[in-house]
Parts: C-alpha cells; sequence; structure tokens
C-alpha cells in the first residue's frame, strides 16, 4: 500500500501497512495510456487537482485482486466513514468542492474507479456488477472499513445502489446523484454520446482547425465550476487513454430494489440531459417505494460541482442519524 500527500496534506491516521503491498502496473493494465507524454500530461494534471485539495489529505494505494485503487483520505480519523465514488472517468478529484464540507462530519474516502481514468489501475476488465461489488468490497478491507455510507454520481451512483443491494451488510446510507442506469436504461442516450457524439466533436474540430483544447462544452455539458478537474477531464479527452474499462450500469429489478435495506436518497440536477428530472424521480420512487428524492435547482448531471453546498446540506442532512 503507497502513501502519498497533498502539499496540503499531512498523515493523518496510522494505516497498517505490513501485511500488503501495492503490486507493480503491468504495460498492458487498464485504463491503458495512449502513449507516455498522455501519462505525464494526465498525471501532471491530476496531481494539480490534489495538491489544491481544500484540506489536508493523504492519498493510499489499495491492492486487490484486479490491481491498484487509488484513494483520497480526508476528515478526522474517528469520524464515521463516507466513501465517495465519482462520474465514468471523474476520478476521486470530483469531489473537490465538497470534500470539505462533507469531512467536517465525516472522513471521506474518495475512490477513484478501477480500470477507468484515474491513478488505479486492473489487470484485467471487470466483467459484470457482481465483479464491482467484489472489487469494492476488498477496497473496504484494504481500509479497515466494515460499513460505510456511499455517495456516487453518475456511474458512481449506480455502484453505490449496487453494492447496498449486493453486500447490505456493509451499506448504511446511500445517495445517489443522477445515477446511469439503476432504475431505468440509459443505453441508447449514452452510446449516442461515446460512440457517435465524441467521434463528430473530434472530426468536426480537426476540420475547422480548432487550436482550442477539448471540454466537457464538447458535450453539451455545462463549464464546471471546478477549474483544475475541467483541466484534467480536458487531458482525458484529449484523449489520454487508449483503453479503459467499464461495463453497461444494469438496470436493478424491482424485487432488489425493494429488497435493500439501506436508506436511499436520490438527487438529479434540473438540467439533466440523460432523463427528465421529474419523470425519472417518479419512476424510481414507483420502483423502490422507501427512496426519498429532490430535483437539485441550477445544476446539471454532475450536480455535486454545480451546486455543491446545497448538495452538501442535502447529504448531510440525510445521513445524520435520526431519533
Amino acid at each position: 500500500m503507497r502513501r502519498s500527500l497533498s502539499s496540503r496534506g499531512r498523515p493523518m491516521n496510522d494505516f497498517d501497512t505490513s501485511a500488503q503491498s501495492t503490486p507493480s502496473r503491468p504495460p498492458d493494465a487498464l485504463p491503458t495510456f495512449k502513449n507516455d507524454a498522455a501519462r505525464d500530461r494526465y498525471l501532471a494534471a491530476y496531481d494539480a487537482a490534489v495538491r489544491d485539495w481544500p484540506i489536508a489529505c493523504e492519498e493510499l494505494d489499495i491492492p486487490s485482486r484486479w490491481g491498484s485503487t487509488h484513494v483520497i483520505v480526508s476528515g478526522p480519523a474517528d469520524a464515521p466513514p463516507l466513501v465517495l465514488l465519482p462520474s465514468f472517468a471523474g476520478t476521486a478529484t470530483a469531489w473537490r468542492l465538497n470534500v470539505a464540507g462533507l469531512s467536517a462530519h465525516y472522513r471521506t474516502y474518495a475512490i477513484d474507479v478501477i480500470a477507468q481514468p484515474g491513478k488505479g489501475w486492473s489487470h484485467r476488465r471487470l466483467r459484470d456488477r457482481r465483479e464491482y461489488a467484489d472489487w469494492l468490497g476488498e477496497v473496504l478491507d484494504g481500509l479497515g472499513l466494515s460499513r460505510v455510507s456511499i455517495v456516487g454520481c453518475s456511474f458512481g451512483g449506480f455502484l453505490a445502489l449496487n453494492q447496498a443491494s449486493l453486500t447490505p451488510q456493509r451499506v448504511e446510507r446511500v445517495v445517489m446523484i443522477s445515477p446511469v442506469g439503476s432504475f431505468a436504461s440509459q443505453l441508447w442516450k449514452l452510446t449516442y454520446s461515446a460512440r457517435i457524439k465524441r467521434p463528430l466533436v473530434k472530426l468536426w474540430r480537426r476540420l475547422s482547425g480548432s487550436k482550442r483544447a477539448p471540454g466537457m462544452t464538447d458535450l453539451g455539458v455545462r463549464p464546471p465550476r471546478d477549474t483544475l478537474w475541467a483541466a484534467l477531464m480536458a487531458t482525458t479527452m484529449m484523449p489520454a487513454f487508449s483503453a479503459v474499462g467499464v461495463i453497461n450500469p444494469a438496470v436493478l429489478s424491482r424485487r432488489e430494489l425493494r429488497a435493500i435495506r439501506a436508506p436511499a436518497l436520490l438527487l438529479i440536477g434540473d438540467a439533466e440531459r440523460l432523463y427528465e428530472p421529474a419523470a425519472m424521480a417518479r419512476l424510481a420512487r414507483k420502483r423502490m417505494p422507501a427512496l426519498e428524492t429532490a430535483v437539485v435547482a441550477d445544476a446539471d448531471h454532475v450536480a455535486a460541482m454545480a451546486q455543491p453546498d446545497e448538495v452538501n446540506a442535502r447529504i448531510l442532512r440525510f445521513l445524520q442519524p435520526r431519533d
């Protein structure tokens, strides 16, 4: 288990590293960098985001049977654990605008999803949602966490709900922010974005001779409030990677959803483009009656970054123990 600190960070807990060691990254590991220059640009952008982390933090690399998972840890060592899972390719740094407020009450663990862009890696693709649950379970074991609450955005929201479904004994509460899959399929929209819209954007840029660096706005997403994260995403889209690992996020059955014991909250930005927010909230409540839902005003797919104070407040109200 490798340890490193941000320039604002300091050791915050005595992790036992004697029994674990991080394996060496194979040359064909996922995500696969396009070339050495792309790797160097990407890691420099990632490190810049962590150097400006708003509070003290520690970076850890947790080994598992698949490879290595990068985690950014913040908050008091004796506070309840809160796992933060990002959108696809978003990395742990997607939580920079939220982490200070959440870490005032929780020990936060912002995690790079294995085989996706980030500092972690996997020696093979994860095949299905069971393997993702097993992977996250092994990461929690490596962190010494038996039971946690989880907040996830987009693909991370799907993973959070998936964990509550498949490992109920390990999940206290779940917050999903604009999850993909989960309650209804968005496969055709995700396919359009990945296989049609992005290549068209790339072709237009080449034909127009545009020198501007690619960014989220090319895909119809609002410019992110976090400029360092936006720079990291621009590097990702250059592209920095020739291969990554991901699955089609599953739609859980009504039986599976109703069997989930962990209290769950669904947050959707009012400017969400994958689905109509109010309609999705109604559908989700119909399929999972105990679910709490809310639409976040003036927020898009990454609502936690668009409205960090409001989203943090909603998360904290939901997570706090109730009489």
